[in-house]
């Protein structure tokens, strides 16, 4: 089975080459669609034996990947952006993946960003992978069409995109176009706080997911990110009543997701700490909160945040025993994050020896 690598590119010179390195010798065919690039794009391209076609720009993201899957000629097709990295895992799974059915492979896209100063990382599943014949639909965060069924792949598809934000105002732009046309499109709006994050501008993030809670619906698969992203933004803002709200709405159909109860967790102890006297009663909520990220452990059915579910819960809920003088449940929740690798544990465990 022939299989074609599908690209779109501009301005890329900072991590093409890792990129198509990562593909030497799994795709047939490098397939590139520039739209304009001014720096050494298409010459790391070349070197690299790609077919280099150029795509006059007109705002739309599955038109240009449209035009690059034209110009394949492989049985198979795989996409990916110039920021992301095939591990020699995934490249093993892929070659098996293509003697297999026709179906449509959801590759592990794991992803570092930054949150309040500190990189963490993330992975979700997205379609990449897929016979001849499927097409993209969706001017920006354009998703595959197709009837086909849908297998997770499990070796990593490393992504450090969400380190660079200079394409951030771009989408902005691009997004309020497309929400001006659909107003009442929840995952626009969710889109739109992603982006508006990564700019650091907090209270547009809140009501652009303000709007993504209102139109979505609870089967959507962008759902419980939009609550975890919603909680998140009411903590920072101090939206207390906001979150409370959401966390009353959601606990039930999110009952399996460590990323929420680990943000309850950091809601709850914000919440009581702005008032004490008042709201006491939430206290025990902070405990049972992180306590239900380390049962149910990390998790691959939704797009999730390392640690949520280990080290991150174990941190944070080592942070609350010490505030209350437990200090032997201090330690011992420390020091499982620490073991682990999580730096702040560590430096914690520090300060605490006599």
């Amino acid at each position: 089975m022939k299989l074609s690598l599908a690209m779109i590119v501009k301005n890329e010179a900072r991590c093409l080459a890792r990129c198509l390195a990562g593909v030497r010798g799994l795709a047939d065919e490098l397939i590139i669609a520039d739209t304009g690039s001014t720096d050494d794009t298409v010459a790391i391209a070349k070197k690299f034996g790609a077919q280099i076609h150029h795509f006059t720009w007109i705002n739309d993201f599955a038109a240009a990947r449209n035009f690059a899957l034209a110009q394949t000629t492989g049985d198979w097709v795989l996409v990916l952006d110039a920021d992301e990295t095939v591990s020699e895992p995934l490249a093993r799974e892929i070659r098996a993946f293509i003697t297999g059915p026709r179906q449509i492979g959801r590759l592990k896209i794991v992803s570092d960003f930054k949150h309040r100063g500190q990189t963490q990382r993330s992975s979700t599943f997205v379609s990449r992978l897929f016979p001849r014949g499927a097409t993209f639909a969706g001017r920006i965060h354009e998703q595959i069409v197709s009837d086909l069924p849908r297998v997770n792949l499990h070796g990593e598809l490393a992504h450090d995109g969400y380190l660079e934000t200079q394409k951030s105002d771009r989408n902005v732009k691009m997004l309020q176009a497309e929400l001006a046309r659909d107003p009442r499109n929840a995952y626009l709006h969710f889109q739109l706080a992603l982006e508006y994050t990564s700019l650091e501008r907090p209270r547009d993030a809140f009501a652009a997911l303000q709007s993504a809670r209102k139109y979505m619906q609870p089967s959507d698969p962008f759902a419980p990110n939009v609550i975890v992203d919603f909680l998140y933004a009411a903590l920072e803002l101090k939206q207390y009543a906001a979150g409370l709200e959401a966390i009353r709405d959601s606990e039930s159909w999110l009952a399996d997701f460590p990323d929420f109860h680990h943000v309850c967790g950091l809601f709850y102890m914000r919440y009581v700490g702005s008032d004490p006297a008042k709201n006491i009663g939430d206290l025990p909520k902070i405990e049972q909160s992180f306590l239900r990220s380390l049962t149910l452990g990390e998790t691959e059915k939704y797009k999730s945040v390392y640690g949520s579910g280990s080290f991150l819960a174990s941190y944070n809920l080592g942070v609350f025993y010490h505030a209350f003088g437990d200090d032997a449940g201090a330690q011992r929740c420390l020091e499982a994050a620490a073991r682990q690798n999580y730096a702040p544990a560590a430096a914690l465990l520090q300060q605490l020896k006599p």
